[in-house]
């Protein structure tokens, strides 16, 4: 038994980290827009129409993609061209987002800002 301890001890720090962990925001992201999934995938139409808004936002420098689950869960990461267009980048992004997502959304930015889309009803 006591043999089995220093490899059972390997293992717990091995194992992956759950999914909500790995999809903590990135600290260098001025907005990070965070899609989760309820096990049945993220809102793709809602992601689709954050990833158009923010490639057509010319406040906006780099949207990287990150993608953190099985069911893909992702992040947005956006890097903006100025530091005075977090708020109006938060608060378009916000605006597009459905009043109730299929998944749980969760939208960042510096300066302490965050908003999470309540819960989808729906089923």
């Amino acid at each position: 038994m006591r043999a089995l301890l220093p490899v059972l001890g390997l293992l717990v720090f091995a194992a992956p980290l759950p999914a909500f962990a790995q999809a903590a925001p990135a600290a260098h992201c001025a907005v990070s827009v965070q899609f989760g999934s309820y096990a049945m995938g993220i809102d793709r139409p809602a992601f689709e129409r954050v990833r158009t808004l923010l490639a057509h936002d010319r406040g906006v420098l780099t949207v990287e993609h990150q993608r953190w689950g099985r069911e893909g869960e992702t992040t947005l990461c956006v890097q903006l061209r100025k530091a005075s267009d977090t708020r109006r980048v938060f608060g378009r992004v916000k605006a597009a987002l459905p009043a109730r997502p299929k998944g749980p959304v969760t939208l960042e930015a510096r300066g302490g800002l965050r908003f999470t889309a309540p819960r989808s009803t729906a089923r």
